[in-house]
């Protein structure tokens, strides 16, 4: 299959669902999905970005290079699928070492903006909570951003996904040892 083809074919979920089963497991495929996500027109991008996502939630192990490319995507001129599957996508993978800086701060800055597309934020909470998990001393903060979005009328998805970040970051401070 010619990836860049099939993604110009059709823009629709079963077409993205045959690119994502296409990619599989196989990292050269998938090298070849995120160089068009990457690197192509904005019209291969927005469309290279679901089939990614999906490949993702099905093998994270595959993102896990490609995350500070990602990471870029955040602030790059990209059409918002890219940004929004982007942030999906690190809900799933190991997010290395070297850059829980920039994605706690990218994913914190997300959930406080209250003019972030309501996707990204609700993927960036789940992102933000594994950070906060990983490095305690941020959950204070945390806590405060998400009662902060809850208090601006955010939206299903961003409620749904605060309200259970405030229990879980609830329920592991007082899990916490003293």
């Amino acid at each position: 299959m010619d990836i860049r083809a099939q993604l110009l074919k059709e823009h629709s979920r079963r077409n993205a669902e045959a690119i994502a089963a296409h990619v599989g497991g196989d990292a050269d495929r998938f090298a070849v999905l995120m160089h068009l996500l990457l690197h192509d027109d904005w019209l291969v991008g927005q469309r290279a970005a679901y089939s990614m996502a999906l490949v993702c939630e099905r093998h994270p192990h595959l993102a896990t290079p490609y995350v500070d490319c990602l990471l870029h995507t955040l602030d790059a001129p990209v059409h918002e699928a890219v940004q929004r599957n982007s942030i999906r996508t690190l809900q799933f993978c190991e997010l290395p070492e070297p850059l829980h800086g920039r994605i706690t701060e990218s994913m914190f800055a997300r959930v406080a903006d209250p003019k972030a597309p309501l996707a990204q934020r609700a993927f960036a909470i789940t992102v933000a909570l594994r950070m906060a998990t990983t490095y305690p001393d941020l959950q204070p903060e945390l806590r405060l951003l998400l009662e902060d979005a809850l208090r601006n009328d955010p939206g299903p998805a961003v409620r749904s996904r605060a309200t259970k970040a405030l229990a879980r970051l609830r329920h592991t401070s007082a899990n916490a040892p003293r």
